[in-house]
């Protein structure tokens, strides 16, 4: 088969992403023409993550829908981070994900959605991923000293025992 042939070319704006971040851009799947079709899907590296989403956003992905995490705990890199985007012209939805690992941090998407920031904090909350450069980093949906980020899967299902009978936590 010569050269090319039987390979779909890829749409102008993931060609646009794709040279801006270079090595940065991991994956893509979910690309019309490819099996599965699914939702487009751009995985970049963690070090990408802020210029990639700046990237697919200035090809007009401009209308933020969530920004999620899911916990993987046999992975080296145990969390992915997921954001969905919506095309402001043509409605088209976009994941974009990355991996990152316990402890590591993303840089926050923040200053580029500003609708970021609460699902951010949820996503430290509930999963214990920090976004650097978030501009209100407390805890969303559980007390300030609340141990542990229920949405693990190594979280015990009984919740944290608290011994302490003082403790408002206490069972």
């Amino acid at each position: 088969m010569p050269e090319g042939e039987g390979v779909p070319a890829l749409p102008g704006w993931v060609e646009a992403v794709r040279l801006a971040v270079a090595e940065g851009l991991l994956g893509l799947a979910g690309l019309p023409g490819t099996e599965p079709a699914d939702v487009p899907t751009l995985t970049f590296a963690p070090g990408a993550w802020a210029e990639g989403v700046a990237q697919v956003r200035a090809q007009g992905f401009t209308v933020f829908v969530d920004l999620t995490a899911v916990d993987y705990p046999d992975r080296a890199r145990r969390f992915d981070v997921v954001l969905h985007l919506r095309h402001q012209g043509t409605g088209a939805l976009l994941r974009c994900r990355t991996e990152v690992a316990e402890g590591e941090s993303l840089p926050s998407l923040e200053p580029l959605f500003p609708g970021a920031g609460w699902p951010e904090r949820e996503v430290y909350d509930l999963f214990g991923v920090r976004f650097e450069g978030n501009g209100d980093f407390r805890r969303l949906l559980l007390p300030d000293d609340w141990v542990g980020h229920p949405l693990r899967r190594d979280y015990p299902l009984q919740g944290p025992r608290v011994l302490d009978p003082s403790s408002p936590y206490a069972i």
